[in-house]
C-alpha cells in the first residue's frame, strides 16, 4: 500500500487530511511535529511527504532540508495558506515539487470525507 507521512501541525486538519487518504486507499500517519515525523520516517518507508511550512519550532522548510540530507528521492509536497512566490521558490530550491494552497479558516474542509477530490473553492495547486 501507498504510504504517505502528512506532518501538520492543526490537529483537526491533520486528522481531515490523514482520514481522507486512508479512505481512498492510501495507509497515511499523522505527525503534529517535525521531531515525530523524522521518527515516524525511521520507523516505515513512505512513498510521500505532505507537510505543513508555518509550524512552531521546525518549520517545514528546515524539515524538507533535513529530509533531503536523509533521502534525496522521496517525493514531497507542502500544503499551506502561503501564497507568495519567495516561498514557493525556496521549497522548489529545497526538492518540494508541489504546493497545496488552502485557504481561508475552514481549510480542514478542503478534504471531503466522502469525495476523491480536493475542492477548488478552497485549495489550487500551485505550479
Amino acid at each position: 500500500m501507498f504510504k504517505i507521512l502528512v506532518l501538520e501541525d492543526d490537529r483537526e486538519l491533520n486528522k481531515t487530511v490523514c482520514s481522507f487518504l486512508n479512505q481512498n486507499g492510501y495507509e497515511a500517519v499523522g505527525s503534529l511535529t517535525a521531531d515525530d515525523a523524522y521518527e515516524r520516517m525511521y520507523e516505515t518507508v513512505c512513498d510521500l511527504i505532505i507537510s505543513d511550512i508555518m509550524m512552531p519550532e521546525t518549520d517545514g522548510f528546515e524539515f524538507a532540508k533535513t529530509v533531503r540530507e536523509m533521502n534525496k528521492d522521496i517525493p514531497m509536497l507542502f500544503m499551506t495558506a502561503r501564497d507568495d512566490f519567495a516561498s514557493k521558490q525556496r521549497g522548489f530550491r529545497i526538492g518540494i515539487r508541489q504546493c497545496l494552497r488552502l485557504r481561508g479558516d475552514n481549510a480542514h474542509r478542503v478534504f471531503l470525507s466522502n469525495s476523491s477530490y480536493i475542492s477548488v473553492e478552497k485549495a489550487q495547486i500551485m505550479c
